[in-house]
C-alpha cells in the first residue's frame, strides 16, 4: 500500500473527534471519586481536615473554570494551573501545601475518562489501524488540564493507546490550542516537521486555525453539523473519521469502508455508520 505523499503523521483532537460523551455523568459522583482519591494523601501527610472533601473538590474545579474564562477573555490561551488553584483553595482553609503536594493532589484527583461516559466513534479503531498500516504515525493534541503521562491510561482504557505514538495535553505546556506551543510539542514528540503533519479536530479556531498557523494541513470534523459558519482555516472537511482516508492526502489503492463499531456506541447518529 503506497504511503500518502508528504504526509508522515496525523494528529487528532480527542473530544468530538475520536470520542464523544454518550452519557453525561452525575457531577456528584465525580466529586466523590476525587475526594476518595485524595484522602489517602491527606492521611499520609497527617493533615486533618474538618470540611467536606467533595465540596472542596467541586470548588477547586469551579475555580479552574472561572480562571479559564478569565484567560479566554484576555486572549492569553493560558491553561490555569490546577496545582496552583489547589494550593490556594487549601490555603484559604488554613492548610499549607508545598508544590510537590499540590502536584500529587492534582494527579491523584484526575478522574479516569471511563467515569465521564465517553465512547469512541464507531469508525475510530479501523481508521487508526489503517493509518498505521500506511506507515503514518499518529498523535494526539488535546485541551485537557493534565499531562500526557496522566492521559495515557485513558487512551489505553478506551482501546486507542496502542495506536498513538505521542500525545500532548494543555497541562504539558500551560497553554491551550490554538497556542503554537501545543503544536510545536507534538511535532517534537513525533519527531516530524509540522509541514508533514495533518491536524484533525472538530473546532475551527482551536484545531484548524491553530494548526494552519504553524504550517499543518487541517481537517475539520463536522460530525453531521451542516449549519455551522464556514471555517477559513480548513483545508478539508469531513463528517465521519472514515472519510479522512478518502481525501486526496491519502492516495491509496483501496479505501476501507466503515464497518460496525468495534466498541458499543449510543449516539443519536448511529445511522450514519
Amino acid at each position: 500500500m503506497p504511503r500518502p505523499s508528504n504526509i508522515r503523521a496525523v494528529v487528532f483532537d480527542l473530544g468530538n473527534t475520536l470520542w464523544f460523551e454518550a452519557r453525561r455523568p452525575d457531577p456528584a459522583t465525580l466529586w466523590r471519586l476525587q475526594a476518595e482519591a485524595v484522602r489517602p494523601l491527606l492521611d499520609a501527610w497527617r493533615i486533618e481536615i474538618t470540611w467536606d472533601l467533595e465540596i472542596l473538590s467541586e470548588s477547586i474545579w469551579r475555580a479552574y473554570e472561572t480562571a479559564c474564562d478569565i484567560e479566554q477573555e484576555r486572549g492569553t490561551y493560558r491553561d490555569p494551573s490546577l496545582s496552583y488553584i489547589i494550593r490556594g483553595a487549601l490555603a484559604d482553609r488554613g492548610v499549607v501545601l508545598d508544590q510537590a503536594q499540590a502536584d500529587a493532589w492534582w494527579r491523584a484527583a484526575w478522574i479516569p475518562v471511563r467515569n465521564f461516559g465517553f465512547q469512541l466513534y464507531p469508525d475510530v479503531l479501523d481508521v487508526l489501524a489503517e493509518l498505521l498500516c500506511m506507515g503514518v504515525r499518529i498523535g494526539v493534541n488535546t485541551n485537557r488540564p493534565c499531562t500526557a503521562e496522566m492521559l495515557w491510561p485513558d487512551l489505553h482504557d478506551l482501546g486507542i493507546g496502542r495506536f498513538i505514538g505521542a500525545a500532548v495535553c494543555s497541562g504539558d505546556t500551560g497553554f491551550v490550542k490554538p497556542h503554537s506551543s501545543t503544536f510545536d510539542l507534538i511535532s517534537e514528540r513525533l519527531d516530524i516537521p509540522l509541514r508533514d503533519i495533518v491536524m484533525v479536530g472538530d473546532l475551527c479556531q482551536n484545531d484548524c486555525a491553530g494548526g494552519r498557523a504553524v504550517g499543518m494541513t487541517t481537517v475539520l470534523k463536522l460530525n453531521g453539523r451542516h449549519d455551522i459558519r464556514p471555517c477559513p482555516d480548513v483545508d478539508f472537511e469531513i463528517h465521519d473519521l472514515s472519510e479522512l482516508l478518502k481525501l486526496p492526502l491519502f492516495q491509496t489503492t483501496r479505501a476501507r469502508e466503515s464497518e460496525e463499531s468495534l466498541t458499543p456506541h449510543e449516539d443519536e447518529n448511529a445511522d450514519r455508520y
